[in-house]
């Protein structure tokens, strides 16, 4: 019998660097203790007139998301920190936030939040599921099919535990579909339960589901 541990929580760290050196940042978080992480590919903008004027100033950018124990949140800014002098200005970003729930990590444990007395029954989360390249459209369905309306599908790469693929004795770092819906709290439990049972995402290796809280929202049809 699987025993739930009570009062776990969880952080999503992210942490934005020059195209190229998201690898290495990782390679040190893991031995930190992170089990791994999801890349994604972005852009910044570099504040020079003359690379303005060369039409250079825009630079490629990586943006690494790990899901890690609250544990490990200190330890890990003031190491990367250091590593990779993320206290320079205009060098390394990094923050993290907290995480309402996760599926899909060692020993992590979903447990449903119920009903809140007194609460706005339209606040949304946003449900984040990280999955291999091609299945986004599983998840959406699942999702739909749990009364979500919809969603967005980013493409980013990641490097896991379980993920042990090499050509020519080198890492391979596998393509990931990324998912995003927001969703009534009221909704989001059955979403969840629905795309990690249509993914099995409590499989090593399958997948990975957090759980954000949504301060406020525009645009959207109650």
């Amino acid at each position: 019998m699987t025993t739930i541990q009570e009062n776990k929580k969880y952080k999503l760290f992210c942490i934005i660097v020059d195209f190229g050196k998201g690898t290495k940042v990782l390679r040190e978080s893991k031995k930190l203790g992170v089990t791994g992480g999801t890349f994604l590919l972005g852009m910044g903008t570099v504040r020079s007139s003359l690379l303005k004027l060369l039409g250079l100033d825009e630079s490629r950018k990586e943006i690494l998301l790990m899901v890690i124990e609250e544990g490990l949140e200190a330890i890990l800014h003031k190491e990367l920190t250091r590593i990779f002098h993320l206290d320079k200005p205009h060098h390394v970003i990094a923050f993290s936030m907290p995480v309402a729930n996760v599926v899909g990590l060692h020993h992590s444990q979903y447990i449903p939040k119920g009903e809140k007395e007194g609460g706005d029954r339209m606040k949304y989360e946003a449900i984040v599921t990280i999955v291999d390249r091609g299945l986004a459209d599983d998840v959406m369905e699942a999702a739909k099919e749990a009364g979500s309306t919809g969603g967005t599908i980013l493409h980013g790469r990641g490097s896991g535990i379980h993920e042990k693929e090499k050509l020519f004795n080198m890492e391979i770092e596998p393509e990931k579909d990324i998912v995003l819906i927001l969703s009534t709290t009221d909704k989001t439990d059955q979403i969840v339960d629905s795309i990690r049972e249509k993914l099995n995402i409590d499989e090593p290796g399958a997948g990975i589901i957090f759980v954000l809280d949504v301060s406020k929202t525009s645009g959207l049809v109650k």
